[in-house]
């Protein structure tokens, strides 16, 4: 998974502005790129960009094949139901605990949800994993790189509660909520 952080690396290090936002298209203008996407939007064109195009297909068709495809690409809720049928995939594996180039998928109970890729694990305990994130979101995280919505880097927290899973975006206008998460490492 090495690679997928080579990707950001060379991402990072290029002239480019982003905004949250759910139409997920990319347009340059004067040698500057402009991202426009949601956070699935963002790990789709990422996993693309990496040459993950195998994976990609194998989950549009699957999605596609049990009518949950929408506007050609995953939403978060759709892995509570690829996770139950997670066998049938070739080119996903789900994991146990997330690893620095897997991507992480949230669910929470009303369906929502948001997925990132890990870019390191910064700390664990019994109860608790610190992750930072590269993602596109509307509510930056604590320690983020960016000053408004759109695509950067930050730090998210898994709380492990008694029976529940609860995520912390880290961020002061959103609640601790409890959530299920997702690890995925695609094949190529």
């Amino acid at each position: 998974m090495q690679t997928n952080l080579d990707f950001f690396d060379s991402l990072f290090a290029e002239n480019f502005i982003s905004e949250y936002n759910h139409s997920n298209y990319t347009e340059e203008f004067d040698g500057t790129k402009f991202f426009h996407m949601d956070c699935s939007g963002f790990v789709y064109w990422c996993l693309a960009q990496m040459g993950y195009k195998r994976a990609l297909v194998e989950l549009r068709h699957f999605l596609k094949q049990n009518d949950f495809i929408k506007i050609n690409r995953f939403f978060c809720k759709d892995f509570s139901f690829i996770h139950e049928h997670k066998k049938e995939l070739k080119y996903w594996q789900f994991i146990d605990k997330p690893v620095a180039g897997s991507i992480m998928v949230i669910v929470f109970p009303d369906g929502n949800g948001h997925c990132m890729f890990v870019k390191k694990i910064l700390a664990t305990n019994k109860n608790t994993i610190k992750i930072q994130v590269i993602d596109s979101t509307q509510y930056p995280h604590k320690n983020d790189t960016r000053t408004d919505t759109g695509i950067g880097i930050g730090e998210i927290e898994i709380i492990y509660e008694k029976d529940n899973s609860l995520y912390n975006s880290n961020n002061q206008s959103l609640p601790i909520r409890k959530a299920d998460f997702y690890f995925v490492l695609p094949q190529k």
